[in-house]
Protein backbone atom coordinates (compact mmCIF):
# COMPACT_ATOMS: atom_id res chain seq x y z
CA UNK A 1 0.00 0.00 0.00
CA UNK A 2 1.49 3.32 -0.80
CA UNK A 3 1.56 6.25 1.58
CA UNK A 4 1.16 8.93 -0.61
CA UNK A 5 -2.11 10.67 -0.35
CA UNK A 6 -3.97 13.25 -3.21
CA UNK A 7 -5.73 15.94 -3.13
CA UNK A 8 -8.57 17.20 -5.51
CA UNK A 9 -8.65 21.19 -5.60
CA UNK A 10 -10.26 23.71 -7.89
CA UNK A 11 -8.52 26.48 -9.78
CA UNK A 12 -9.98 29.23 -11.09
CA UNK A 13 -7.56 30.11 -14.28
CA UNK A 14 -7.26 31.46 -17.20
CA UNK A 15 -8.49 29.83 -20.38
CA UNK A 16 -4.99 27.75 -20.83
CA UNK A 17 -4.05 26.99 -17.22
CA UNK A 18 -1.32 29.12 -16.66
CA UNK A 19 -2.31 31.93 -14.62
CA UNK A 20 -4.30 30.07 -11.52
CA UNK A 21 -5.86 30.57 -8.32
CA UNK A 22 -6.62 27.42 -5.27
CA UNK A 23 -10.24 28.82 -4.53
CA UNK A 24 -11.11 28.59 -1.34
CA UNK A 25 -12.72 25.79 -0.69
CA UNK A 26 -11.95 22.57 1.30
CA UNK A 27 -9.46 20.40 -0.30
CA UNK A 28 -10.84 16.84 -0.46
CA UNK A 29 -8.12 13.63 0.10
CA UNK A 30 -8.14 10.13 -1.65
CA UNK A 31 -6.03 7.06 -0.73
CA UNK A 32 -5.72 6.87 -4.46
CA UNK A 33 -5.43 8.68 -7.61
CA UNK A 34 -8.30 6.65 -9.29
CA UNK A 35 -10.66 7.43 -6.57
CA UNK A 36 -9.30 11.00 -6.63
CA UNK A 37 -9.87 11.39 -10.20
CA UNK A 38 -13.63 9.89 -9.76
CA UNK A 39 -14.48 13.15 -8.25
CA UNK A 40 -13.37 15.17 -10.44
CA UNK A 41 -16.65 15.85 -12.37
CA UNK A 42 -18.62 16.62 -8.67
CA UNK A 43 -15.79 18.78 -7.91
CA UNK A 44 -16.56 20.61 -10.99
CA UNK A 45 -20.17 20.74 -10.70
CA UNK A 46 -20.06 22.65 -7.08
CA UNK A 47 -21.35 26.06 -6.56
CA UNK A 48 -17.71 27.03 -5.32
CA UNK A 49 -16.72 26.06 -9.01
CA UNK A 50 -19.74 27.32 -10.86
CA UNK A 51 -19.72 30.81 -9.03
CA UNK A 52 -15.61 31.21 -9.78
CA UNK A 53 -14.76 34.37 -11.27
CA UNK A 54 -12.45 32.93 -14.22
CA UNK A 55 -12.73 31.63 -17.68
CA UNK A 56 -12.13 28.27 -16.59
CA UNK A 57 -12.19 25.98 -12.90
CA UNK A 58 -9.87 23.05 -13.21
CA UNK A 59 -9.99 20.19 -10.98
CA UNK A 60 -6.93 18.79 -10.09
CA UNK A 61 -5.77 15.57 -8.63
CA UNK A 62 -2.25 16.40 -6.81
CA UNK A 63 -0.24 14.05 -4.63
CA UNK A 64 0.15 15.79 -1.21
CA UNK A 65 3.72 17.19 -1.68
CA UNK A 66 2.74 18.79 -4.83
CA UNK A 67 -0.27 20.53 -3.14
CA UNK A 68 2.21 21.35 -0.27
CA UNK A 69 4.98 22.93 -3.05
CA UNK A 70 2.36 24.73 -4.67
CA UNK A 71 1.08 27.24 -1.53
CA UNK A 72 -1.25 30.42 -2.60
CA UNK A 73 -0.74 32.71 -5.07
CA UNK A 74 -0.97 32.84 -9.27
CA UNK A 75 0.25 29.54 -10.55
CA UNK A 76 1.10 27.56 -13.66
CA UNK A 77 -1.02 24.56 -13.96
CA UNK A 78 0.97 23.46 -16.92
CA UNK A 79 4.05 23.10 -14.98
CA UNK A 80 3.07 21.16 -12.34
CA UNK A 81 5.23 17.69 -12.88
CA UNK A 82 3.15 15.13 -13.11
CA UNK A 83 -0.47 16.65 -12.94
CA UNK A 84 -3.72 15.57 -14.73
CA UNK A 85 -6.91 17.91 -14.67
CA UNK A 86 -10.05 18.20 -16.10
CA UNK A 87 -11.58 21.75 -16.55
CA UNK A 88 -15.10 23.16 -16.79
CA UNK A 89 -15.69 26.74 -18.80
CA UNK A 90 -18.45 28.87 -17.67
Amino acid sequence: MSATLYALALFACSDDGTACQRLETPVRTYETRGSCDAGIDSALDTEAARKAEAPTVYAQCLTSRQMASIGKGTIDLTRVNGARFASAGF
